[in-house]
């Protein structure tokens, strides 16, 4: 079992989809967000059930398995000195995603993201702890 930070565009990729490859990878791992992404994902939430491809029960049942398996992080528990290191890398990239970074620098985990913007600023800029969502799917897939 690994660990992993995860963005919010990755939850919502997985809610939208209600594929089951999601619930696998979550099971087999650790999963690990900042505290405001559940304030994000309540601001999306129109979208996602207008999006998503699961009937309403198929999607609350979906949901429930999926956040069973998140570990939500007070904000608190992530240092200064990270929060100014993520900085550093997000400050031209998306500053909104500093907290995400903040988290796989505390944690000394990798984040994945499917944020592509972010997942090639960030390895542009030499930060080798991230995965794009596909990749991270990829590998599930080939384990």
């Amino acid at each position: 079992m690994r660990s992993y930070v995860v963005d919010a565009n990755a939850i919502f990729s997985a809610v939208i989809s209600g594929r089951e490859i999601y619930i696998q990878a979550f099971a087999a791992n650790t999963f690990y967000v900042p505290d405001f992404t559940l304030d994000e994902i309540q601001q999306y939430q129109l979208l996602l059930l207008n999006k998503t491809k699961l009937a309403p029960e198929a999607l609350r049942v979906f949901t429930l398995r999926l956040f069973s398996n998140l570990i939500v992080v007070p904000n608190f528990l992530i240092s200064t000195a990270s929060y100014v290191e993520a900085f550093r890398y997000c400050k031209d990239i998306d500053e909104k995603d500093t907290a995400y970074v903040a988290l796989s620098i505390e944690f000394d985990i990798e984040l994945v993201s499917k944020d592509e913007v972010l997942v090639a600023g960030l390895r542009k800029k030499g930060y080798k702890k991230i995965l794009s969502l596909q990749e991270f799917l990829e590998g599930i897939e080939k384990a």
